[in-house]
This record gives C-alpha cells, sequence and structure tokens, in this order.
C-alpha cells in the first residue's frame, strides 16, 4: 500500500513526515536542506517513487484571517513545480503547526541547537497528522484527495480554532504553586538571548480588552529550557517592541495580499 508524505515548506529547509501504509499515524521522516527549484524538484520525485508514496500533504502558512500571504505562495509555487514533475499535491492549513512543534520539542527538554534540526520534520508530522484525521473524518463523497490543488485552501480554512488555541496553551506555576494558562504567542530573539512572549488567555464574559503580555526569557537548566521573568523593564521594553515589530510584519504580509 501507498503512504502519504508530508511537508513542512519552509526558504532553506523542508521538513519531512511520512504516514504509514494504513494512513492513521504520521511520523516525522527527515529534514531537506533547499538548494534550487529544479533539484529540489527532482529530489521529492525521486523520493516519492522509493517510498511509494500516493500523493504529498503541503503544510500552507496561511494568514490567521484565511488569506494567502506571500509565505503561501511561494509555498504554492514550489508545489507547482512538484506538479510538473508528476506529483500530486494537497493542502492542509498550517497556521501556528511550527509553533506548536517549537513548543513541544521545549516542553520535551530539547537542547536548543537540537531544535533546529528537530523543528521542522515535527511541524511536517503535525501539518500530515492532522490532515490524516481530517481526511478520516470527512464525508466519502468530499474525499480530500479528489479536489484539486487549488481548491484546497477551503478545505483547509474548516480547521476549529479552539484546535489552534489548544495547541498553544501552556501552564506556569509560580512559588506559590498557582498555575496559570497562557497563549504562546512568538519567540523574539534579542542580543543572542531568546525570550517568549505569552498572553492570558480572554475569557468568555470578558470585555473586548486582551489579556496582558508576559515576557520571560528562555534559559537553561540541567539540559532542559525553563521560563525566567524579566527584570529589567528595559530589556522586557525592547522585546515588547521587537514583538510589535513581528506584528506589523504580519499585518503587512496580509495586506500584501
Amino acid at each position: 500500500m501507498a503512504r502519504l508524505l508530508g511537508l513542512d515548506i519552509g526558504d532553506r529547509r523542508i521538513g519531512l513526515a511520512l504516514s504509514d501504509e494504513g494512513e492513521l499515524i504520521a511520523s516525522p521522516h527527515s529534514v531537506y536542506h533547499r538548494v534550487g527549484w529544479g533539484p529540489d524538484s527532482s529530489y521529492f520525485l525521486s523520493l516519492a517513487q522509493q517510498l511509494n508514496v500516493a500523493y504529498i500533504v503541503a503544510g500552507l502558512p496561511l494568514n490567521m484571517d484565511g488569506s494567502l500571504g506571500p509565505q503561501a505562495k511561494k509555498t504554492q509555487d514550489f508545489c507547482a513545480q512538484l506538479e510538473q514533475k508528476g506529483l500530486k499535491v494537497v493542502f492542509m492549513d498550517e497556521r501556528l503547526t511550527t509553533k506548536s512543534a517549537e513548543m513541544a520539542l521545549i516542553e520535551g527538554g530539547m537542547r536548543r541547537p537540537d531544535r533546529k534540526e528537530t523543528v521542522d520534520k515535527i511541524a511536517a508530522a503535525l501539518i500530515l497528522q492532522s490532515y490524516l484525521d481530517q481526511k478520516r473524518q470527512t464525508k466519502p463523497e468530499q474525499k480530500q484527495e479528489d479536489i484539486p490543488m487549488d481548491e484546497h485552501k477551503d478545505l483547509a480554512q474548516e480547521i476549529e480554532q479552539e484546535d489552534e488555541e489548544f495547541d498553544n496553551i501552556i501552564e506556569l506555576t509560580d512559588e506559590d504553586g498557582v498555575t496559570t494558562e497562557f497563549e504562546y504567542q512568538a519567540t523574539i530573539e534579542l542580543d543572542g538571548e531568546e525570550y517568549v512572549v505569552l498572553m492570558a488567555p480572554e475569557e468568555e464574559d470578558e470585555d473586548e480588552d486582551e489579556g496582558s503580555v508576559v515576557i520571560m526569557k528562555i534559559e537553561e537548566e540541567n539540559g532542559e529550557d525553563v521560563y525566567v521573568t524579566v527584570e529589567d523593564d528595559e530589556v522586557a521594553q525592547k522585546v515588547f517592541d521587537l514583538f510589535l515589530e513581528y506584528l506589523d510584519e504580519e499585518e503587512e504580509g496580509e495586506g500584501e495580499e
């Protein structure tokens, strides 16, 4: 039986994941370092033949409002090259998938250098697993493999927002043993150090005001990453300013659509 190949496509690296023959479980496979469209597409054609791949499930990095941004268009262009090689490609919404993969590795205690070579294939596995799960829940007359590549945007948008939020919720426990849930927003680098930006989730009965933003430094302790409160207000402000710039870039990407 054939398998499905999941891809998390980036500008420099592509994470790969492979399903089992029963199309139930997605497992991380490898990370491919890109060379150029020609060699890249030839590599995936050869790999698909070696692994007996039925078709490819590519993560599509939609904007949070479901629109196509610059990175999503790059992904579509690359997948068009794969299709020219005779490979069938379908898309799966990958919004926040890389963040979820990064958080899973952090919580699993993986060291920072190792995460860089692992997060892409973990993200690919999350993309492919989401597709497999959704495929099993789809009615026979709406099978995803029968939907052309350019129509998968609408299908990808059917992922529930609640699932996305759940994947990005982390729990922090203070010195008094009180546990509070925060929503992961971004990882920001400043002067060679990494900081995580968190936000307290909004309660349903609250007004439109957003939850409070919390900035913490990522430090290594006994081989594991831990979050440490930032005492220096100036540093916290710099990180927050970089976070705002990150949000502006996201909005500009949406505006280009």
